[in-house]
C-alpha cells in the first residue's frame, strides 16, 4: 500500500509537471489606449495654434512679399489689415520673426502717414519689434530697423545700441550694409571705439561686396576719413574674399 501511494503521488507530480501551464490573462490594452490618447490631445495642443496662425496670416504673406520687393506700392488698407492679421496669428504662436513682420508693415504704413496717426504707427512699429527681438534677437534687418525707429525718436544713443546688434548678429549681409553705414555716419558723433571698429569693418566688406560703392562713399567729405581709415586695414581674408567674388583684373 505504501508503495502504491508511493507511485501514485511521483505519477500525479510527473503529470502535473507535464501539463501545460493555464494560460494567462491577455495584458490590457487600456494603458496603451491611454498614453496614445495623451499623445494625440498634446499633438493637438501644440499643432492647432500653429495651423491657425497659419492660416491667419495667409493673405500677410502676399502683403510682405509684396513689400519686400517693392515691385509697387501697397495700400495703406492692405498694410493694416495684414497687420491685424499677423497681430491675431502672434495671439496663437509667440513667434518673434511673425511679430518682425508686423513691425515692418507698421514702418511702411507709417511712411504714408501724416500728423498724429503717423506718429501712433511708428510707436506701433517700435513695440512690434522690440517684442520681435525680445524672442527673436539673431534677426540683423529687425535690430537695423529698431535702430532708424530709435533715432527717428531721438534716442541716439538706444539707435547706436540697435546699429551695434545689427552689425554683430549678421555682419556680412550686403543687401543691409550701404544702410547701416548711411544710418551709422549720423550716428558716429555718438559711437564709441568699439562701435566705430565695427562700421570701419562693414566698410570693408561692402568694398569686398561691391567697390565702386565704397569709392563714392570715399568721395563724401564726412565719409572720406573713415573710408580711409577701414581700407587701411584690409587683411588677408579680405581680399582673399574679394578676389574670390571680382577676380583678379577687378
Amino acid at each position: 500500500m505504501a508503495d502504491t501511494a508511493t507511485t501514485t503521488a511521483s505519477e500525479t507530480a510527473a503529470i502535473e509537471a507535464r501539463a501545460p501551464a493555464p494560460p494567462r490573462s491577455a495584458p490590457s490594452h487600456r494603458g496603451a489606449a491611454v498614453v496614445a490618447g495623451v499623445a494625440g490631445c498634446l499633438l493637438l495642443a501644440f499643432g492647432l495654434p500653429r495651423l491657425v496662425a497659419g492660416v491667419a496670416t495667409l493673405d500677410a504673406r502676399a502683403v510682405l512679399w509684396d513689400v519686400h520687393s517693392g515691385a509697387e506700392a501697397v495700400q495703406p488698407q492692405a498694410l493694416a489689415a495684414a497687420s491685424a492679421d499677423l497681430a491675431s496669428a502672434y495671439r496663437w504662436v509667440r513667434d518673434g520673426e511673425l511679430e518682425g513682420d508686423r513691425g515692418l508693415l507698421l514702418l511702411r504704413a507709417a511712411d504714408a502717414a501724416v500728423g498724429a496717426e503717423r506718429k501712433e504707427l511708428l510707436a506701433a512699429a517700435t513695440e512690434a519689434t522690440v517684442a520681435s527681438l525680445t524672442r527673436a534677437p539673431g534677426q540683423p534687418s529687425v535690430w537695423l530697423r529698431l535702430a532708424h525707429l530709435r533715432n527717428w525718436e531721438g534716442d541716439v544713443k538706444a539707435a547706436v545700441a540697435a546699429l551695434r546688434m545689427s552689425m554683430l548678429s549678421g555682419s556680412f549681409i550686403p543687401a543691409l550694409m550701404p544702410s547701416r553705414i548711411d544710418l551709422a555716419l549720423r550716428l558716429l558723433p555718438a559711437m564709441d571705439r568699439e562701435v566705430v571698429e565695427l562700421l570701419e569693418r562693414q566698410v570693408r566688406l561692402m568694398w569686398v561686396a561691391d567697390p565702386n560703392f565704397v569709392a563714392r562713399l570715399g568721395a563724401r567729405p564726412e565719409a572720406g576719413p573713415l573710408v580711409r581709415n577701414a581700407l587701411a586695414a584690409v587683411s588677408e581674408d579680405d581680399m582673399a574674399l574679394y578676389l574670390r567674388l571680382h577676380g583678379p583684373r577687378q
